[in-house]
């Protein structure tokens, strides 16, 4: 499963999509592990039954459903979804733990949500009768119990929530409190606690957009900020169309270098390396002000994985990897600041199936000779799936893996204590079937290792065109929507609104890139900011361009050169 699938699996790039969803208002069914997993032995099973109360369309429930440990982290455990609900009976040696599984909450969307006992994670018992907890109630309570805290630890510095964030909390908690008088009955329960569960979903965003405005409004503009893009389409539309609307928006660019898997492969024959276009793109770019970004310098993702790279053993991969690291760093020298140096190695992109210890290993290497060639190059080691469903899964994108995974932050972590020389955490938010609020935790929670973050690739799509109807490249939705609303040009355009201003109100974020620049080439379905290579502007291109201007940032190098 490569990562676009795995995604589309879990949601990411579709319009509600669920692909292990069931139909109608009934639960998934998937056949749960028959022998304990290993760790552990089977204890008595923990039930999470939902109750439909959804009047729609659905599916109501469906993947990813896994569980993480209490600091958010996924594992491997026998959590399946069944007709009877979520079940879990070995959790691999995890003492406390989190369910998570993707539900339908009509008026907001059908996003993967935590259970968690409200902050105290749940345990299993040695033994006895499985234990049934009504799933409504579990979301309910514990994003109610989040959203107390969060409100706590916001509140300070002259801030308080506005009135109507104050309103949503408190119906929040007074349908709780009624869900919770009602548990005898389990339909009523269920819906009261949806109710509860809608109220604070909405109060959870608004918190932490409400609290991100108020420390913009607060601090000097950010002239350093990045705000960047992946500049391949410079070679899939008019130069001219390009650099005028790219300069509009970014004085940050993203050159990819991968080894093949695009019209532009960079080293289809090992040692013949591609650099002559690359070189006109990046000294057009630096031209006008902007800085540049390559990528990436090791990706063993099938997609970017030659045949003759598969051949190598390990010692003469570590030797192709220290001579190509120099060879590239050094054919742009100056003219590239930042690298990045690993993309996806955390147990996810590895088709070369490398060991824990050897991954850890080739990541040094490339840090170390990026390093040693340019010291003044700043080094980034970019995370996908960020939320770590795929450690349940077993999934190395589509081969099983063979060695126990790392969720991304964990591999950040183990970078750090084996002492890898990088510089920068990069954080990839495509639109994650999650909400604001869990987004920006998360990316909270990497800054938290204490290096600057960027935000390396985000997105989210449009929806459904005329033309990708037509041509049924992205058809009209079948299936409940997945943030507030349908995909459409204006959604797409708030979404990028809500996380560039969580991101920018992080003094540890320092750049945000959006993936892609021009339909129909992004890498998520209408996920462009220009509807066409005719250089057509949507909603969310403008929104970000009024954000600039609202956070007092100054032009784009090339703009204020053309002003001029």
């Amino acid at each position: 499963m490569h990562r676009r699938t795995f995604l589309r699996h879990s949601g990411a790039l579709t319009i509600g999509g669920c692909a292990t969803a069931l139909a109608g208002a009934a639960p998934a069914v998937l056949t749960a592990r028959r022998t304990p997993a290993r760790g552990q032995a089977a204890a008595a099973p923990l039930v999470f039954r939902p109750v439909m109360v959804q009047k729609g369309r659905g599916p109501h429930i469906g993947q990813p459903a896994y569980a993480t440990d209490l600091h958010g982290d996924a594992f491997h455990s026998n959590l399946a979804l069944s007709d009877a609900g979520i079940g879990v009976s070995n959790a691999n040696g995890v003492r406390r733990f989190a369910v998570n599984v993707r539900w339908n909450v009509e008026g907001f969307g059908f996003l993967c949500l935590a259970a968690d006992n409200g902050g105290e994670g749940y345990e299993l018992l040695e033994s006895g009768n499985p234990r049934l907890l009504n799933l409504n109630y579990e979301l309910a309570r514990s994003r109610a119990a989040r959203n107390r805290q969060r409100a706590g630890q916001l509140t300070t510095g002259g801030w308080s929530p506005s009135r109507d964030v104050r309103a949503y909390l408190a119906l929040s908690d007074e349908y709780l409190d009624d869900a919770a008088r009602a548990q005898a009955d389990e339909h009523r329960c269920g819906e009261l606690a949806q109710k509860a569960l809608l109220y604070a979903l909405w109060a959870g965003e608004w918190l932490e957009l409400e609290r991100a405005a108020f420390d913009i409004g607060r601090q000097m503009p950010r002239s350093g900020f990045f705000f960047g893009c992946d500049a391949r389409a410079y070679v899939q539309m008019d130069t001219d169309i390009f650099t005028e609307r790219f300069s509009e928006l970014f004085n940050f660019a993203t050159i990819n270098h991968y080894l093949i898997g695009t019209n532009l492969d960079f080293e289809p024959a090992a040692g013949r390396k591609q650099f002559a276009l690359r070189d006109v793109i990046v000294n057009d770019l630096r031209g006008r002000g902007t800085t540049i970004e390559g990528r990436p310098l090791v990706w063993f993702h099938h997609w970017v994985t030659p045949e003759w790279m598969r051949q190598l053993s390990y010692p003469q991969l570590l030797t192709y990897v220290e001579r190509h690291v120099r060879e590239v760093v050094r054919h742009y020298d100056e003219r590239v600041q930042v690298w990045e140096i690993a993309n996806e190695m955390h147990d996810w992109a590895n088709e070369l199936r490398l060991n824990p210890d050897q991954i850890i290993e080739v990541t040094k290497l490339a840090c170390e000779v990026a390093r040693d060639t340019n010291p003044r190059v700043l080094r980034l080691i970019n995370n996908c799936c960020v939320f770590g469903e795929y450690v349940h899964q077993r999934k190395w994108t589509e081969l099983d893996a063979t060695y126990p995974q790392r969720t991304p932050h964990q591999f950040m972590r183990q970078l750090i204590d084996a002492g890898v020389p990088f510089d920068i955490t990069g954080v990839q938010m495509y639109f994650p079937t999650r909400d604001l609020a869990d987004s920006i935790l998360l990316i909270d929670r990497f800054a938290e290792l204490g290096r600057p973050v960027h935000i390396t690739e985000t997105g989210a799509s449009s929806g459904p065109s005329p033309n990708s109807v037509k041509l049924d490249t992205l058809p009209l939705p079948t299936t409940p929507y997945a943030w507030h609303r349908p995909w459409d040009e204006e959604l797409q355009a708030e979404w990028a609104e809500g996380i560039y201003t969580l991101a920018y109100s992080r003094p540890a974020v320092q750049a945000i890139s959006w993936y892609d620049f021009v339909d129909p080439h992004g890498y998520i379905k209408n996920g462009g900011l220009l509807r066409s290579p005719a250089g057509d502007r949507k909603p969310v291109f403008e929104r970000i361009g009024r954000l600039r201007s609202a956070w007092g940032l100054p032009q784009p190098p090339a703009q204020r050169h053309t002003a001029g």
